[in-house]
């Protein structure tokens, strides 16, 4: 992946450049990276994970303010939000105890359910 400036000699640039280039913007920098197809190939396997990542966030969004604010403040100082701990962790729990959901609410590890 390449970052780019001024791309196609103008200001800002997305999207493909026919079948050869992608030009889009991540974290506000502009970069350019080679066309390619992904794989989809829809294993046993990737749906179940997919359906535990479904899981997860519509589990966060569900999570009250205060349970949320637990999170973010487990991962203060990381390169992290609570957000991908939380899905981390909830996705790890499902897999370990055959896609059964935790007890709600879902704390931060070393928490106590009050």
């Amino acid at each position: 992946m390449a970052k780019v400036t001024a791309p196609l000699m103008s200001l800002d640039a997305s999207g493909a450049l026919g079948k050869a280039l992608v030009f889009a913007k991540w974290k506000g920098i502009n970069y350019a990276r080679r066309y390619f197809v992904p794989m989809n190939p829809n294993t046993e396997n990737q749906e179940r994970v997919r359906s535990y990542f479904t899981r997860a966030v519509t589990s966060w969004q569900g999570e009250s303010p205060e349970t949320r604010a637990m999170w973010n403040a487990a991962v203060r100082g990381r390169p992290l939000t609570g957000l991908n701990y939380y899905l981390a962790q909830y996705i790890k729990y499902l897999s370990s105890h055959n896609g059964e959901a935790p007890a709600t609410p879902f704390l931060p590890p070393g928490q106590q359910q009050s």
